[in-house]
């Protein structure tokens, strides 16, 4: 609905994995339709970390936009990408460091986004779920440049409810 919300645990858990020296890192789900909406989520983001150690990257994040009740859905590849971008400068000129996340399949295919633009600019966090996955292997089968690799969302971790996320970081 082009409406920020913010995450009510965000504070606390910034605050208590930076109580336990994890290093933390920031991801924006994004649902803007043009830069300005872009750069407000931005700022958004950008005001709502002020203060805080941030170590690893601010990410942006746009899924969904292939839905027809999305209100992204019909944007261009040159759109969408643009977006990201206005994001990702915004938060580099905050001096963050700018991550974009994407599914391997959203990468392979060009006509989702200009990923060599998104590639040469900023570091990449892919998500790509093979069988078998790490550490039975060590890397994806993706071909193109990433620094991030979230390798499934079924992990169990201790004293957290639920399935989780899991990634191995290579340069971050």
């Amino acid at each position: 609905n082009g409406k920020i919300y913010p995450d009510a645990n965000a504070d606390y858990n910034i605050q208590q994995a930076q109580k336990a020296d994890i290093l933390v890192g920031v991801y924006f789900f994004s649902t803007a339709v043009n830069t300005q909406e872009a750069t407000e989520e931005a700022a958004f983001v950008a005001d709502a970390i002020k203060g805080y150690k941030i170590s690893y990257p601010v990410v942006y994040d746009c899924e969904g936009y292939e839905n027809i009740d999305s209100r992204m859905y019909g944007l261009s590849a040159k759109e969408r990408t643009e977006n990201a971008v206005s994001f990702l400068n915004y938060i580099e000129k905050q001096g963050y460091t700018g991550m974009f996340y994407a599914s391997k399949g959203a990468l392979e295919n060009s006509s989702y986004w200009d990923i060599s633009k998104l590639e040469k600019n900023y570091k990449i966090w892919l998500a790509h779920y093979p069988s078998p996955t790490y550490p039975l292997i060590e890397n994806p089968s993706y071909s193109g440049k990433y620094d991030m690799w979230q390798y499934t969302n079924r992990s169990v971790v201790g004293g957290i409810e639920g399935n989780c996320d899991m990634v191995v970081s290579y340069a971050v």
